[in-house]
């Protein structure tokens, strides 16, 4: 009896000096009010190799925490044993989460990481085991954010340039989360495990999020990018290393600080380059401000941004100027006093001297920036992106440091990217998608990158994917048939995930990328006001039909339309929804949304999980009869009769129905009766039957990939088009 005492007496001691060493060495703090419930389990996110222990030695209770046999001899969870009660699960063995269910029922506080506890993790696992856990034992759930862990030297995060040696560890306990409905409908188990990705993706969202000026990013992506030998590329077919990147960012920056003054919104008018990204960082390393301008929209539209974003001065190159045949664009810019540089003019004013600074500044990146000028806020402008000006004039959307960060930890918490990642962009850098996704995120996650100038290549692209060896493509339904057309079987072998948007990805097309290249294409949904991802699909939770997840700290709520007897108008708030617009009557005056949110205009319906799934813009509906009919229905409709097509849906006014519906479509052979019976087939309502389909038409599509809306309703008005 004295032995057992005196080991209990021996383990209060080890316990109290553990405790005590972790509360002195990382500050410890336990946030929140943890009142737990009876049956209720603490789920927590994975950032180091001592989560447990931290839980166990911190929290004001007993835990029990289950080990696969093979990890019991460990030291570190022999130490464990000292704080909670630790069983042991094989869980190879069909029967292992039963003892963790009897567990539970038993009134045990059991700890959970999703992500698994192993060592070797390297990206977010399928939560389908916890889900059965959970609701084979009707639990309730603690949600724990472990924050700082992530940066000390127990860190299992990849990026070491973060780890600090006295980091403080916080323990934020949030509100007990039912993961049980009702008893009329009791949660399955996808729906459970849904739900426990998307906490977990939110916890790693919360930590992996760092508000801090743009440049910075780049400058810790690049110290990511040497440790990974990561490489950026273009169609030059010369790779850089990050370093190298960062280095021409200096020396282009030095050459623009003469030509322009601190705070100055510029003009960037390139194309998906690494001329264009390096212009785009040397910008903001010299405390400018890049508006990214959309070549395409003509003189008149890219004089309107022009003022509307106050700029006075743009940069290109005269190679992208040729080839583009944009010579009277430039010339009638310069003719109404905006001042056009050339980047390849720069060579002869650029000597040896600037070249070794630049090389100098891009080694002690940190040190450089801080002294180049003040200091920079996170809720500083960024950038000046422009609408698409489908549906009408592009407004100027002024995006900060902290909305585009955002907007890359969003995605990054909820996709697996990793440094054996390459990304493929060839979306323009002017459009959100282009810019943020495909430019921005690669390079300050120091991943290797192929910027390519135009998405129209569809006989070279699938070629270059294969050759690059890229595993991340982006792209539009219009550009990804394209490509799908023209590459042959083994192009798209080595890619991982293919994420599209900016338009409707038809079920046709994503059915023929996995038939015949064995590739997925995550749909997701976005604008530019919100830099531009809202939602998406991703590996782990994904439902066709619809555009994904909201991502993670997004607030949303749904408007009531009349005419329309499911779903809404779409109202968001979050850290990746923009600082403003840019006045179009007061050039340079910023309109700000009363308390941040942001009406997307788009109709859509949102299930309990998050998934949204998009009826259509608000002005993409037609009145016909007193209902509202969804032009974008009308358009899938014609997209299951002729695949692999382009089909635009407009509405016209009608005096005896109030409007009228007609449907452009390219297929030659388009016409009435095959939609009647398609509609028929489908038992959908005859209002989305068009009043006049016109075959054969040439659709107009913008840069983006999105359709050209505002030219047919302006071709259809000027009577272009037989009625």
């Amino acid at each position: 009896m004295e032995q057992v005492t005196w080991k209990e007496r021996q383990k209060q001691r080890a316990r109290k000096w553990i405790r005590a060493i972790l509360a002195r060495w990382f500050k410890v703090e336990l946030r929140g009010n943890y009142q737990p419930e009876l049956n209720s389990v603490i789920i927590a996110n994975r950032t180091s190799t001592i989560d447990l222990l931290l839980l166990a030695a911190f929290l004001p209770e007993q835990l029990t925490v289950a080990f696969p046999p093979h990890s019991s001899s460990k030291f570190w969870i022999k130490m464990m044993a000292l704080f909670a009660d630790v069983i042991t699960i094989d869980s190879t063995n069909a029967f292992a989460a039963r003892a963790l269910v009897n567990a539970i029922r038993d009134g045990k506080r059991c700890v959970i990481f999703p992500q698994g506890i192993g060592l070797q993790e390297e990206s977010l696992k399928v939560f389908d085991a916890p889900g059965m856990v959970l609701q084979k034992a009707g639990s309730s759930v603690i949600p724990i954010r472990i924050d700082g862990a992530q940066h000390s030297i127990f860190s299992i995060s990849k990026d070491k340039h973060l780890i600090r040696l006295f980091p403080k560890i916080i323990l934020h306990v949030l509100p007990t989360q039912s993961y049980m409905q009702d008893k009329d409908k009791p949660l399955d188990r996808n729906a459970v495990s849904t739900r426990l990705f998307r906490l977990i993706s939110e916890l790693t969202f919360a930590n992996s999020f760092q508000p801090m000026p743009m440049f910075k990013s780049l400058i810790q992506g690049a110290a990511l990018g040497t440790k990974n030998k990561a490489l950026i590329e273009d169609a030059n077919r010369a790779p850089l290393t990050h370093k190298q990147f960062l280095a021409r960012c200096f020396i282009l920056g030095r050459q623009i600080k003469k030509q322009t003054h601190v705070g100055e919104h510029v003009g960037i008018m390139l194309p998906t380059t690494i001329a264009g990204m390096v212009s785009f960082f040397a910008l903001h390393a010299y405390r400018r401000i890049p508006a990214m301008l959309n070549f395409s929209l003509g003189l008149h539209n890219v004089l309107a941004t022009c003022k509307i974003a106050e700029v006075k001065a743009i940069y290109t190159a005269k190679q992208f100027i040729t080839t583009a045949k944009l010579e009277d664009l430039v010339e009638g810019l310069q003719e109404k006093g905006i001042k056009v540089y050339f980047l390849e003019d720069f060579k002869d004013s650029i000597h040896l001297g600037h070249k070794l600074s630049g090389l100098l500044k891009g080694r002690f990146a940190a040190l450089a920036y801080q002294l180049l000028g003040a200091p920079v806020s996170p809720e500083d402008p960024s950038v000046i992106l422009f609408t698409s000006g489908s549906e009408g004039v592009p407004k100027g959307v002024v995006l900060t440091h902290s909305n585009l960060l955002a907007n890359c930890s969003q995605l990054t918490s909820r996709v697996d990217f990793s440094f054996r990642d390459k990304f493929f962009n060839s979306l323009p850098i002017f459009h959100s998608f282009g810019l943020t996704t495909g430019s921005i995120l690669p390079l300050i996650h120091g991943l290797s990158c192929f910027y390519y100038p135009s998405p129209l290549h569809y006989k070279i692209i699938p070629g270059l994917v294969y050759q690059t060896g890229a595993t991340i493509m982006f792209g539009t339904d219009t550009f990804l048939t394209g490509y799908a057309r023209a590459a042959e079987q083994h192009d798209f072998s080595g890619v991982r995930y293919i994420f599209a948007g900016a338009e409707k990805v038809k079920p046709e097309t994503i059915r023929h990328w996995i038939d015949t290249f064995g590739v997925k294409i995550y749909e997701g949904y976005g604008a530019t006001e919100a830099s531009p991802v809202i939602s998406m699909n991703c590996p782990l939770a994904s439902i066709p039909g619809s555009v994904g997840m909201i991502l993670p700290f997004m607030e949303s709520r749904i408007q009531p339309v009349d005419g329309i007897a499911q779903g809404g108008r779409l109202i968001l708030r979050g850290p990746n929804v923009m600082k403003g617009y840019l006045s179009s009557e007061k050039p340079g005056a910023l309109i700000t949304s009363e308390e941040g949110w942001h009406d997307t205009g788009d109709i859509v319906t949102m299930n309990d999980e998050g998934f949204i799934t998009i009826a259509g813009r608000a002005k993409r509906f037609a009145k016909i009869a007193g209902e509202m009919v969804s032009l974008t229905a009308v358009e899938g409709v014609a997209a299951s009769i002729w695949p692999e097509l382009l089909h635009a849906a407009v509405s016209t006014k009608s005096p005896s129905k109030g409007e009228k519906i007609i449907l452009y479509s390219e297929a030659n052979n388009a016409d009435k009766a095959s939609f009647v019976k398609k509609i028929q087939d489908l038992e959908y309502s005859e209002l989305l039957v068009p009043h006049q389909i016109v075959p054969g038409s040439k659709i107009p599509v913008l840069p983006s990939g999105k359709i050209d809306y505002l030219t047919i309703e302006k071709e259809l008005e000027e009577g272009l088009v037989s009625m």
